[in-house]
Parts: C-alpha cells; sequence; structure tokens
C-alpha cells in the first residue's frame, strides 16, 4: 500500500521539478538574450548623432559584418545581406561627391574594396549617424544610416 503511494508521489516530485528547471533556463535564456540585445543596441545608439571619423565607419562596418556572418544573415544575387525580421543589421552609407552629387554604398560594398582602402580614402573625413532602425519584432537595432558631413 505504501509503495502505491510513494512511487507515484516521486514520480510527481520527478515531473514538478524537471517543468520548474525548464521554466527556470527558459526565463533565464531570455534575460541573457535581452541582455545581449540591450548591449547591442547601446553600442550602435552611442553613435547616433556622433561625429564619427572615417577609421570609426570602417570598425562599425567590419563589426556588422562580423554579427551578420555570425548570426548566418543571407545574401542577395547581388551580394548584400537580406533583410530579416529579427537580427539583420543593415549600413546605409552616403558620401559628397563633386559638385553636391550624393552617392550612396552599402557596407558591403565598401567591405568588398577593403579597410585599407576605406581608411586611405576616407579615414580623416567626418561621418555621421543620422538615422537608426529597429526590428519591429525583436527591437534590435536593423540599420544605420551614416552620412558623410
Amino acid at each position: 500500500m505504501l509503495k502505491k503511494i510513494v512511487i507515484p508521489l516521486i514520480i510527481i516530485v520527478i515531473v514538478i521539478t524537471t517543468i520548474i528547471t525548464a521554466i527556470i533556463f527558459s526565463i533565464n535564456s531570455y534575460k541573457s538574450n535581452l541582455k545581449e540585445i540591450q548591449q547591442l543596441n547601446s553600442d550602435y545608439e552611442s553613435y547616433y548623432n556622433t561625429e564619427l571619423l572615417g577609421t570609426t565607419v570602417i570598425s562599425i562596418i567590419n563589426k556588422t559584418i562580423h554579427l551578420n556572418e555570425k548570426n548566418g544573415i543571407e545574401k542577395n544575387e547581388k551580394g548584400e545581406y537580406k533583410e530579416n525580421d529579427t537580427n539583420s543589421i543593415i549600413i546605409t552609407i552616403q558620401f559628397k561627391g563633386n559638385e553636391d552629387k550624393i552617392y550612396t554604398y552599402r557596407m558591403e560594398a565598401i567591405g568588398k574594396q577593403g579597410s585599407e582602402a576605406f581608411v586611405k580614402n576616407f579615414g580623416g573625413f567626418t561621418f555621421k549617424c543620422t538615422k537608426i532602425e529597429y526590428h519591429e519584432k525583436t527591437k534590435m537595432v536593423k540599420s544605420l544610416f551614416i552620412e558623410q558631413i
């Protein structure tokens, strides 16, 4: 008779413990993910409305390309990262040309030319991040728009 009560009780305790452990793990995972997003956003937000040298811009581009690669962001036929609804980050840079012409490039085109070429040509120029957008689903930074000033 005692065995009939003890064995189901032990099974119930094991099941409840497993459920509680899974819930705690999920909460901790969510908090950790949220903290990572907040830190990433904070890093990018520190550039907003701030004058940046070209050397800083190429560092931001390299960091973003690395993050997109790490997150497995797909590329389109032009070699540009495709925007997704969670963790892709796109940077667009606008350059001033002669006679008030404006040229706009995505980070992939600049990355393809190499950091050394960018630093050589634009390292001493001043830029400004004028726009930041966020993914609706995750609230993670989705895009930056950087202009030469």
